[in-house]
């Protein structure tokens, strides 16, 4: 793919990433303000569990379609691939409802509340996937659409009911508007495509899925891995002192919340360029590109930095409010940034890694990050505040980072060296003696 289609690709990703992003991060600056402490933290712990959820779906299904998908040249084997995967995404995300609605109920004792919630992260997944599927075919133009359809009809939704009245507005309806604006958005996609999915779990579709189930399996265990890494403050922090303690840091992770869905926007559009950079051998342009791209969003996430250091007399006047008056914000928010910063970075090198088909390097990595994580958050917490306990996502980030780096230039050199001894040595001509040429 040329850099202009790159480009263009990127910018309707980002387009529709930061869509859906502005559009959570508006209606959470919203609930901030009109929901209950309880229910705004009860939403924010169902956007997190969303989080996980799409971690496992992307494990499963969405990550493996974008690495296999592209290396298909015939037209009928990629649509066969989409086909496994799409029934394998549908069932996942029918389980996750499922268990997600029911360890809600198990926690909350709320049934409407653990359905809406159970619902709402099942749809989501599966749209997800479903935006996976097109990035790997290069439909970005329709996958974009679709980003844009959730954003405007779940901002119809909200709006009708905040017409209804602030003070009859719970989580519950919040999150029942989501699942309608997630089932609408994959209606529209497929649409947009004039075809509907085929769906099928007949021996061969199971056959051509175990096939890959190594690479899944490592996948799963760096998913698990991950989530215990990146989610551990959020379950510690609510079961020690409860969804109010959790607040705080909800609301400090929002402001960063675009840049992470921009960092998705990058490696849906270069994950595939890079499987097809490795089948190619192209090393070169792969190192220029993991630096450059790398240089790119740390600049971008120091600017946001200095965006919401500007704005933070404005921020903690009229979106913060008294409501968390009594927590450390701008200790919480500065570690934050910290941790978005490293996540941020290691996501080229990650996307490179899983481009290869490497993921056990991306297993240990995690792993080594959940366990100082864990550690760190854990000790935090019992010698000192719940804002210094965000240090332990920052230590956990870090020590991810570092493997993944490691792993991804350990790629680029070996199957560069690779490439260099399989090259046919130069031609070499005998070199004429003076007798020959005399004569």
């Amino acid at each position: 793919m040329s850099l202009k289609e790159l480009s263009r690709n990127f910018m309707l990703s980002l387009g529709g990433e930061g869509l859906q992003s502005g559009f959570h991060f508006v209606l959470s600056l919203i609930l901030i303000r009109i929901l209950t402490v309880y229910d705004f933290g009860l939403f924010a712990i169902v956007l997190v569990l969303g989080g996980i959820a799409l971690g496992y779906g992307n494990a499963l299904v969405s990550v493996p379609v974008t690495i296999h998908i592209p290396r298909f040249r015939s037209v009928g084997a990629a649509h066969f691939q989409a086909v496994v995967f799409s029934s394998i995404a549908l069932l996942i995300s029918a389980v996750i409802a499922i268990i997600v609605s029911f360890g809600l109920w198990l926690i909350i004792q709320q049934p409407t509340e653990a359905l809406a919630g159970g619902a709402f992260i099942g749809l989501w997944t599966l749209r997800n996937h479903v935006r996976s599927v097109m990035f790997a075919r290069r439909w970005v133009t329709t996958a974009t659409i679709s980003d844009f359809c959730y954003a405007g009809s779940g901002l119809l939704l909200v709006t009708i009911l905040l017409a209804f009245g602030r003070e009859n507005l719970d989580v519950t309806g919040i999150l029942v508007a989501l699942s309608c604006a997630n089932l609408l958005a994959i209606g529209v996609a497929l649409a947009a495509l004039g075809r509907f999915p085929r769906v099928s779990f007949r021996h061969n579709v199971w056959q051509r899925y175990r096939a890959i189930w190594p690479d899944i399996g490592w996948s799963l265990v760096s998913t698990t891995t991950w989530s215990i890494q990146g989610q551990a403050l959020m379950f510690l922090v609510a079961a020690i002192a409860g969804p109010e303690a959790y607040a705080p840091i909800a609301a400090g992770t929002l402001l960063f919340s675009p840049i992470r869905l921009a960092i998705a926007a990058v490696t849906n559009v270069f994950r595939p360029d890079f499987v097809m950079a490795l089948k190619e051998e192209r090393y070169h342009r792969l190192t220029m590109t993991l630096y450059s791209l790398t240089a790119v969003i740390v600049m971008s996430c120091l600017a946001a930095g200095l965006c919401i250091w500007l704005g933070w007399p404005w921020l903690e006047a009229h979106v913060f409010g008294a409501k968390l008056a009594h927590a450390s914000m701008p200790l919480i928010v500065f570690l934050i940034a910290l941790s978005v910063i490293i996540y941020s970075t290691y996501n080229v090198p990650l996307a490179l890694i899983q481009a290869a088909g490497q993921f056990r390097p991306v297993a240990l990595a995690s792993a080594l990050g959940s366990i100082v994580g864990l550690g760190f958050v854990s000790t935090l917490l019992i010698v000192s505040t719940v804002a210094w306990s965000v240090a332990g996502l920052v230590a956990g980030e870090a020590a991810c980072g570092i493997v993944l780096w490691i792993a991804a230039r350990r790629i680029l050199r070996q199957r560069s060296s690779f490439a260099l001894l399989r090259r046919p040595a130069p031609r070499t001509t005998r070199p004429i003696s003076a007798a020959t040429e005399l004569s």
